[in-house]
Order: C-alpha cells, then structure tokens, then sequence
C-alpha cells in the first residue's frame, strides 16, 4: 500500500513537473472553447479555418487571457518557424504594453493586413459575450499598415443602461497609429488623457472621423461622426465636426442628428507643444424629430472578416458582417446641417479665456448633455432657443466681439488668466483643479431686451461658483439705448454674418476613399474648407479691428497721461500649484494692462485688443467729469473709436 502510495506521488510530481515546463501556449490548461460545433475545433497554436492549407488563426494566451489572431486576408504574417515562439511577450511588444508616454505604433505590425482580435475576457469559452474584447484592423490600401479600426471598447460596461458599446474609427491623413488601448487588460482608457503638448492618446488629430454606437444595431451610431481637419496639413486639427443621434431606442438609434457642433481652431497657435486648440463653436441642436440622415450612407467594406471565422462572433455577427452605417458625410456635412433651417435652437461658444484644448470643452457648462465637459469657467456662451437667428453672427459695436443674433440669453463667466481648467478629466491630470465652491468670480451677462436679435444690455456682476444665482452683486449695467442719437437710433443693430457656405458638394464617401492620405486638392472647395476660410478670415478681421481701435485709444491715453493703471500688473503672478487654485477664494480682474500692449498673432490682437481697450477706457473715465463720462461712453459703446479720440483731445 506504501509503495502504491510513493509512486502516485512521484507520477504526480512529475506531471506537475510537466506542466511547469509546458510552454504557457499550449500548455494543457486549455479552456473549454464553446462555439458552433460545426465547425472545425481550434488547436493551440497555429489553424486553417478555411482550409485553404495556409494558416491565418492563432489560438494563444496573452495576458492571462485566451486570445484568437485571425487574419482576415487568409495568411498569417509569421513563419511556420516562429509558431512555437513566446506570443505573450511576443504581442506585448508588437502593442507597446505598459510603454510609458503612450505608444500607439509598433512597426513590427507593418504587414500584418486586415486582422482580428478576439478577446476571452471574461474567460467563459467564448469570444462574444457582451464583456468580451473585440477588435479588428483594417487595411483600406493593401500596404499591409491600417487606416481603420473596429472596436468594442467597453466591456462589460454599461453606457446609456447597455453593456454594449462599438466604435468605428478611420485614419484619413496617412497615419497608422490610432486607438490608444490597454492590452494588459484589454480595455478602452480614458481617452482624455494626453502627452506632453495636449497631443490626445485617443488619435483625434490631422484628419480622420469616428463614430460611436451604444446599441445593437450599429448602422445607426449615437455619434457618426466626430470628424477632425487638418487644412494645412502639420499633423494637429484645425476644425471638428460632431453629429449625434440623441434619439436611443431599446435596439437602435433613430437614425436622425439631434446635435450639429462645429468648433474652429482659429488663432493658428497649434504646435508640438499645443497639438489641439479650439477657440470658437457653433451648435444646432433639435430634441424632438432631428435631421434625417437615412440617405447618408457608406460602407466599409473591410469592416468584414473572414467568413469562416464568424462561428466565433456567433452572438455579434454585425461585428464582422455588416459594413453599412448612416453617417453625416465627411466634407459636406457642414453645409448639410448648416443649410437645414428647422433646427429648434442654437448655441454659440467662445474660449475667451484661451485654453480649450479639447472639443468637449467648446459645449457650455449649462448644457444639460455635455455640461460637465465644459470649461466651468472662463468661456463665453450665447444661446438661441427657438433658432429665430438661424445661426447667424455679427460683431457687437458695444464691445467688437462675436455674438449670436437672436441669442434669448448670453453669459460670459470670466476667467482672466485661464487658471481654471474645463472639462471632467482634469482631476486626473497636472491641470486643474475645479474651482472651489464659493469662488467669486466676475460674470457678464447679456440681455435683449427689445427682442431684435442683438444684445442691448450688459450688465457686471460678481458672482460665487455654484451658487451663482443666489450670491449675484451687481456692479454695473450698460444700456445701449441710453446712447441713442438722431444718426444713430439703434445703436445695437450691426451687421450679420451668415455661417453657411455656398460651393458644390464633394460627395466623398469612405468606399470609394483610395486610402491615400487627404491632400489640399480633396479640400478644395469643399464646405468644410470653405466654412473653415470664411470663419478664419471673419475672426481675423475681428481680431484686427479690436487692435487698431485699442492701439488708437491708448495713444491718446498715453498722450495725455492717462494711462495711470498701466503698470498695476507688473508683478502679475500667472501660474499656481493645484494646492494653491483650490484655496483661492476670489477670481478677479487686475486693473493692469502692461502684458497687452503688444500683439504679433491672431490670438493676440484679439485678447489683447480687447482688454487693453476696456481696461484703457476704465483709466480714461476715471479722469474725465460725470457729462464727459456720458459723451464718452456714447462714442465707446457705439464704436465710434475715431470720434472718441478726437473728442478726448478736444478736453485735455
């Protein structure tokens, strides 16, 4: 009985043995594969699903997960040599595991071609549950590098109360790296983190589009697409476009766009050390029909796999077997939504404070959807909310900015230096913090109060954050209307500027795309690039016109010694600790303008004009009686800057 017992053991002990040294691969720890028994089991390692007599399967482990590699062109890119190697470490340095910045790119993929990845994540035998990882690239161009990816980002997530999420992501400027995933666990991370420069993990940048679906029917996404540009071609976005389908159903989107944004890099600022930058946006929005979008369809074709693996997305087949989506076209989707007129309303958002870097943080904070994005404070919103405007602008004579005609309301919560940084990821990163509740901070707010369309009242007040309504002191109003003359009886009616373009439409489509990187000829004359001309040419001459008017004023200041605040921020500290932000307890404006008198770019004559010429203005009523104040302000706010002029040199 002893010895029975001893060499039960040493059996044991050897087998244990066995499975120490057994290749982690094709150890025997193989799990219970469950698919359709039709057809063909898998073995570890390498398999020829369609029995062509070249492998283009791998069965492996990676990360403590069973994985299956299928290339979809029908080959595998690996030897017969290499199927005994190390795939784990193999795959975790194709997919720069664990690489510290972010890597997206890894040559050694240079000719793997359309291929899937198949994820156990939840280690059930099969390879699509809800929870499970799905991922396929796709080689629009034949060079063996991808332009495109489909993925399941979320699993076992729930978004919008379902455990499902799919997105559809499409390089358009040459590049291969795109999607930041984490391979360690198989995972979607936040896509809001950055490197150094704001340059985004998530590759919105250059030109490409994506879209998301968080139903079961992915021909109809929620957003299809978010679309980014790049007109002159440095790598970095110069425009975005976003359509969203705001209509869930329990299986599938209505099929209709409830929000058109369209936000404009317009200060030509970006650089290696400022990958994204968005100063200006436009949105159209609708909650009840939307805007039917069933005849903007493509198709991508690659979005298919192949056939013989379906077995193994059983419970998704859309995965790999459907490739039509409805989606705004990519060039002409500007002047689609900007042409329909029956939108419900309208928003208008500046980045006032210059530091939005992300088009999330072009929404407004009072946004019921996307608030929480939005940069909380330090951007300047106007909203429309029965589109009487039809999205139109013009520059405001009080304060030579752009407004939004027909706005029923408008703030501007101001955050002098940009301290306070927008959107809900910032508590992750080395900006921020959120400002402290009971922060006082200054607010404008505008009125229209004869119901024409433009802005006849402002009114200054100091407010508390999170509690803006309940703590408002006011400090000064402007009325318009006080500045009436016998040539001017409508001092706030000014000229309109109309945001829709007139050019043919490019009818570019994704299948019938060459997969070659956009160049300038496939812009030319679009809507999107002709929207993007007219903005920039629109928002410089605003910019210009600001500086003139501020460096007119401030001579006449300087020459009659006026200027008497000037210096009042010499020592003006501009960076804080998070520590120190989240302790400040009033956010205010100093009364200095030293740091704009000079102004060399876009963004500068904008911002700069703009402060130099209040906080100018400011030092000049302080000098001149209660009667001159009223004359003055009658030139200022009418924009009559060269009358202004004369009439201050005319008193002293």
């Amino acid at each position: 009985m002893g010895n029975k017992l001893f060499i039960k053991n040493i059996i044991f002990v050897l087998f244990l043995i066995t499975i120490t040294n057994c290749n982690m691969a094709f150890c025997a720890e193989e799990p219970v594969l469950k698919w359709n028994y039709n057809q063909p089991p898998l073995k570890w390692g390498y398999n020829d699903l369609n029995n062509d007599g070249t492998p283009e399967t791998l069965l492996y482990t990676w990360n403590g997960k069973t994985v299956i590699f299928v290339n979809d062109d029908g080959q595998l890119p690996w030897s017969a040599e290499q199927e005994n190697q190390d795939w784990n470490a193999y795959f975790n340095k194709a997919f720069n595991v664990e690489q510290n910045p972010p890597v997206m790119w890894n040559p050694i993929r240079n000719n793997w071609g359309n291929y899937t990845i198949l994820v156990d994540k939840d280690s059930s035998g099969r390879f699509d549950d809800n929870n499970d990882f799905y991922y396929k690239a796709m080689d629009l161009n034949n060079d063996g590098q991808p332009e495109a990816e489909f993925l399941v980002p979320f699993p076992g997530r729930s978004v919008w109360g379902k455990p499902y999420s799919a997105k559809l992501h499409i390089n358009l400027n040459g590049e291969n790296d795109m999607c930041y995933l984490s391979w360690k666990d198989f995972f979607y991370p936040d896509e809001q983190t950055y490197t150094d420069g704001f340059k985004y993990i998530m590759n919105i940048h250059g030109s490409g589009l994506f879209m998301n679906c968080y139903r079961a029917d992915i021909i109809k996404s929620w957003e299809n697409p978010i679309a980014w540009y790049d007109f002159d071609f440095d790598g970095r976005t110069n425009m975005v476009m976003r359509c969203a389908d705001t209509f869930p159903g329990e299986n599938g989107h209505r099929g209709a766009i409830g929000e058109a944004e369209f936000a404009f890099e317009l200060n030509s600022k970006t650089s290696e050390k400022l990958w994204s930058a968005l100063d200006l946006q436009l949105t159209y929005y609708d909650s009840t029909q939307g805007f039917d979008i069933s005849k903007y369809a493509d198709r991508i074709e690659k979005i298919k796999g192949l056939k013989e693996a379906d077995f193994l997305s059983e419970k998704l087949l859309a995965h790999r077997q459907e490739a039509l989506r409805l989606t705004v076209p990519y060039l002409d989707g500007y002047m689609i939504m900007t042409d329909y007129n029956d939108w419900e309303g309208a928003w208008f958002i500046f980045d006032e404070d210059d530091e939005d870097v992300r088009w999330e943080e072009m929404f407004s904070v009072h946004e019921k959807i996307n608030g929480e994005f939005s940069d909380r404070i330090g951007d300047r919103w106007e909203h429309d909310k029965d589109f009487s405007g039809k999205g139109k602008l013009y520059v405001g004579k009080f304060d030579g900015r752009i407004h939004l005609f027909g706005a029923d309301e408008g703030y501007w919560e101001i955050d002098y230096l940009g301290l306070y940084h927008g959107s809900c990821d910032r508590g992750k990163t080395k900006e921020g913090p959120k400002p402290p509740k009971g922060l006082k901070y200054p607010l404008v707010r505008y009125y229209d109060s004869d119901k024409n369309g433009f802005i006849d009242k402002i009114e200054y007040s100091t407010v508390e954050y999170q509690n803006e309504r309940q703590s408002k002191n006011v400090v000064k109003i402007i009325n318009l209307f006080d500045y009436v003359t016998a040539e001017n009886p409508h001092p706030d009616v000014c000229e309109l500027f109309n945001p829709k373009v007139d050019v043919p439409l490019k009818g570019f489509k994704i299948e019938n795309w060459d997969a070659q990187s956009l160049q300038a000829k496939d812009f030319e004359n679009s809507p999107i690039k002709a929207a993007y001309d007219k903005f920039y040419k629109f928002y410089g001459t605003v910019g210009e016109n600001l500086w003139n008017d501020a460096e007119k004023l401030y001579a006449v200041a300087k020459k009659h010694n006026l200027n008497q605040s000037e210096n009042a921020d010499k020592d003006l500290k501009i960076h804080y600790t998070r520590e120190k932000l989240s302790t400040f307890k009033v956010l205010d404006i100093p009364s200095g303008y030293s740091r704009h008198l000079q102004a060399n770019e876009r963004h500068e004559k904008y911002r700069n004009g703009f402060w130099l010429k209040e906080k100018v203005f400011d030092d000049i009523l302080k000098a001149l009686s209660d009667e001159e104040k009223i004359q003055a302000c009658s030139y200022y706010y009418r924009n009559e800057t060269d009358s202004l002029c004369k009439y201050l040199d005319s008193r002293f």
